[in-house]
């Protein structure tokens, strides 16, 4: 049964630039029943044609470009989902409903966001977090919040479990393991983890963009540039085993990296660097440093057995983006009949939890 609420997701981030939270949200939102606009800015790739559906089975999902009036899609209750710099947008245009997703700590690279948090704070009336140290310091504040982490796009991975057709601009490897990552190859990568790695295995860093394009040196290292979200299958249908090498910064303590999900849908090995939001995994995750990581690499290849492989690919069906989606839909449509109740006579909001969480 289809939810008469409309979703908009205001410019903010390239429809076609590195998939990520939004585009998946977006998409589960419209699975889950709700009539969803991801409005496209379109200043790094150029979107021809002036509303596109992407998915031919959700109608109800539409990207349009920032020129184009938004207001002929909308069917019930308004509600914008926003990213941390679009308090403008809720401040320009009418809605019953606006909630911040908080995706990153207001930290080292995003440490320019610092001011915009607590704006977006008082400009919505639910903030989702995708981590728990995020979490933990919008509660800290009395904000209202809810946990909704990260999650996995099952079905567009799991085909890579299996070797599909080789892309031909990977490495060659001499029968050597090939060790991959794919995703921003940027400053909070880890590059001496990479390096270690890399004395022992080939490795291969998929990302490389005009934002984010990290020098390597490493001969037995290669970098590509980044690759469209339907091709990442086919690389990662090649890695042996998959990198998170990220540096153990104060905002990579608030990072639940979507990788990990997707790469578990594959059922590949991942070795990571030592990030809070992984700790829960337990074994599904090779915890590593810089020190480790070639022993670790060794281990989690020699440990790659069939139930292994079935283990991190049934992790990785239970944490999805539609259920994270039917959650935060429930979350806010409760929001919006408080809302109601509120103009009666005042209704007190409270921190709470996604109850689902991680599902091991």
């Amino acid at each position: 049964m289809k939810t008469e609420i409309t979703i908009i997701y205001p410019p903010a981030i390239d429809y076609q630039f590195m998939h990520q939270r939004p585009h998946q949200m977006m998409k589960a939102f419209a699975q889950a029943g709700a009539n969803v606009v991801f409005i496209n800015p379109a200043d790094l790739f150029p979107q021809h044609e002036p509303v596109i559906q992407p998915y031919p089975e959700l109608p109800d999902f539409r990207v349009i470009h920032r020129s184009v009036d938004y207001k002929p899609y909308i069917r019930g209750k308004v509600v914008f989902w926003c990213a941390v710099n679009q308090g403008w947008f809720i401040d320009s245009n009418d809605h019953d409903l606006a909630v911040f997703d908080s995706c990153d700590l207001a930290a080292d690279e995003f440490s320019a966001w610092h001011q915009l948090v607590p704006v977006m704070e008082r400009k919505t009336a639910i903030t989702f977090a995708s981590a728990q140290a995020i979490y933990n310091e919008h509660a800290s504040r009395g904000i209202r919040t809810v946990l909704l982490p990260n999650a996995a796009d099952y079905e567009h991975f799991k085909s890579a479990a299996q070797r599909l057709s080789r892309p031909s601009d990977l490495p060659q490897t001499k029968d050597e393991p090939l060790i991959g990552y794919y995703g921003a190859v940027t400053s909070w990568m880890d590059l001496e983890m990479v390096y270690a790695v890399a004395e022992r295995y080939p490795v291969v860093l998929i990302g490389a963009n005009r934002l984010y394009d990290l020098e390597v040196k490493h001969p037995r290292v290669t970098k590509l540039e980044m690759k469209s979200y339907e091709e990442l299958p086919g690389y990662l249908s090649w890695f042996d085993a998959a990198l998170i090498p990220f540096r153990l910064t104060p905002m990579i303590e608030g990072c639940d990296p979507v990788k990990f999900y997707e790469y578990s849908s594959a059922g590949k090995p991942v070795i990571a660097s030592d990030m809070p939001e992984l700790r829960k995994f337990g074994n599904l995750a090779y915890i590593t440093n810089v020190t480790n990581a070639p022993d670790t690499v060794a281990r989690a290849l020699a440990d790659n057995h069939e139930v292994k492989v079935r283990q991190r690919q049934r992790m990785a069906f239970r944490n999805s983006w539609i259920n994270r989606a039917r959650y935060a839909l429930f979350v806010m449509i409760n929001q919006l009949s408080v809302n109601q109740l509120a103009r009666k006579g005042g209704v007190r909001n409270e921190n709470v939890e996604v109850k689902e969480g991680h599902t091991r």
